[in-house]
């Protein structure tokens, strides 16, 4: 396969051609935020976090673009700050801060995220709307979701998608009324545990019963 050499923030990488920006960042451990992003999944830009800047002059999802040749790449300008900041800062109002006793707790994704932008979280109790907590509902037999925590990324839709060729499970409302879904045909969901495994906030939770 051939290779092509590109920079990001000024580190110069060997890549295959064919190899996203994400890619590449991440196996080079150049942390770019993220949500909906999985390597093992076909990448969405859902969740538009993984902005970075290319040869001086434009922003992309690097999630979705490919690597090229001598490229110039950043991924932590002034103008993504400004960008992804305000998006995070929302995400984080609309998501109840339960960490504590979330199993995600130390794997989230999210608080991967406010750690490498350093979220002040005083200004994020001056932007969260005041409203009551959901209940866990019972997704299928085996699966509880958390509706309180969900950042609809789309990522266990794709995963039982893959796994099955047609998803169990799928999003239902609009806007902030967006959650997950099953059809009845989960009933005969397997419990294989991928949608779990692959969750970036821990909405997902295994029944012990």
């Amino acid at each position: 396969m051939n290779k092509i050499r590109f920079s990001i923030n000024g580190q110069q990488f060997d890549a295959d051609q064919g190899a996203t920006i994400m890619q590449v960042a991440l196996e080079n451990h150049i942390y770019i935020p993220h949500l909906c992003y999985n390597a093992d999944l076909v990448p969405g830009g859902v969740c538009r976090l993984c902005m970075v800047e290319v040869n001086n002059e434009k922003i992309v999802l690097a999630c979705r673009t490919l690597a090229e040749n001598e490229m110039i790449v950043k991924t932590n300008t002034p103008e993504i700050d400004a960008a992804i900041r305000p998006v995070v800062e929302l995400i984080i109002a609309d998501h109840h801060f339960t960490c504590r006793e979330c199993p995600a707790n130390g794997k989230c994704e999210l608080q991967k995220i406010m750690a490498h932008l350093h979220i002040d979280r005083r200004r994020i109790d001056n932007l969260r709307p005041p409203k009551n907590k959901l209940p866990l509902e019972t997704l299928t037999p085996f699966l509880y979701y958390d509706p309180n925590k969900c950042v609809r990324c789309g990522i266990c839709v794709q995963t039982c998608e893959k796994i099955y060729g047609a998803s169990h499970i799928y999003f239902v409302n609009r806007g902030y009324e967006t959650k997950i879904a099953c059809f009845e045909s989960a009933a005969h969901c397997d419990f294989c545990m991928e949608c779990v495994k692959k969750c970036p906030v821990g909405v997902l939770i295994p029944k012990t019963e």
